[in-house]
């Protein structure tokens, strides 16, 4: 997932954020998230906004100090601050549309979003027969 994310990514470097944005003309936050899953799993498409993800029963909750490429980033709202989320591509970095840069690989250090609270959720992997019908994620694509 972190690799169709960073092709995703790469591919759509320079296009700017796009408020509800679910193409490649432009994406928003949970647009890109949905667009890079959808891709990976075209028989099971993801849709929804930011608070979709934090209640989908398709992903669990994991540590932040357990997060890995694959696993999606979520800052929720708080302060005044909407919810946001991204893809985690590797330790130190996550990858999502941001209204300041489009499509654009991001810190967990960076100054603004290193101090916003975030959670870490992981597409759930499911029975063999769920993968093939890509409906989950195996463990051997979330490493």
């Amino acid at each position: 997932m972190a690799a169709k994310a960073l092709e995703v990514g790469t591919t759509m470097a320079g296009i700017g954020y796009t408020w509800g944005g679910k193409t490649t003309a432009g994406f928003d936050c949970s647009g890109f998230v949905s667009y890079v899953l959808t891709q990976l799993f075209p028989n099971a498409p993801f849709t929804g906004d930011v608070a979709s993800y934090i209640a989908s029963p398709r992903f669990v909750d994991v540590a932040d100090s357990e997060r890995r490429a694959g696993d999606i980033v979520i800052f929720p709202a708080s302060g005044g601050a909407v919810n946001h989320i991204g893809i985690v591509i590797d330790e130190s970095r996550w990858i999502g549309s941001q209204s300041s840069t489009g499509v654009k690989a991001v810190s967990f250090s960076n100054p603004y979003w290193g101090s916003r609270p975030r959670k870490i959720r992981r597409l759930v992997a499911l029975s063999a027969a769920a993968v093939q019908l890509g409906l989950a994620l195996p463990e051997s694509m979330l490493a």
